[in-house]
């Protein structure tokens, strides 16, 4: 999904932190970037009606928090009946009991721990401070392309110069880089 246009749907809500700044270090994800306290409570139908107020995309990609907590299958069927294409990213600790047009897993929990084992893009935040969480510890899972992201974003030099380097020791995977962050789209 790299480079494809789609609109965004950030949810709250986490199985793997709560969002209070004095329980950060102590999550799954103590680099989590997620707003869990501003938000709005809307049902599908008011979703698709924001979305079809902005520019066209045919994609809409639900991202968290963690949203196989929360997206079922009315918000689904409302969705792709509006025309939209539906894309969830999963932290994989869930199973997918609903049917998705792409599946992006981004791991926060070590492999034994992941329910999802196929997805379309594997994605694994590196360095990651859990050292079970390492690409060829996720190489048993089925995925049409496996990427690196670096922690911090684009302006953390030192994270980017390490998932570089640790891709040369990879084979398959590939980088990826926060774009809608780059280019202030957030």
């Amino acid at each position: 999904m790299t480079g494809t246009v789609s609109h965004f749907v950030r949810l709250s809500g986490c199985n793997m932190w709560d969002g209070r700044p004095e329980t950060r270090q102590a999550s799954h994800c103590p680099f989590c970037d997620t707003d869990f306290f501003s938000h709005r409570m809307l049902e599908a139908s008011e979703i698709v009606a924001e979305l079809d107020a902005l520019k066209w995309s045919e994609w809409v990609t639900v991202s968290g928090g963690e949203p196989l907590l929360q997206v079922d299958d009315e918000f689904v069927t409302t969705l792709q009946n509006s025309g939209y294409k539906l894309a969830i990213e999963t932290n994989g600790t869930r199973p997918l009991d609903i049917v998705v047009d792409y599946l992006t897993m981004s791991p926060k929990r070590p492999e034994p721990e992941t329910a999802i084992r196929r997805c379309d893009s594997l994605k694994l935040l590196w360095p990651h401070p859990d050292p079970r969480i390492t690409p060829e510890a996720f190489d048993c899972i089925d995925a049409g392309a496996k990427y690196l992201q670096p922690i911090g974003g684009e302006d953390d030099q030192t994270n980017l110069r390490s998932a570089i380097e640790k891709l040369y020791d990879l084979r398959g995977w590939r980088l990826s880089l926060q774009t809608h962050k780059w280019i202030e789209v957030e």
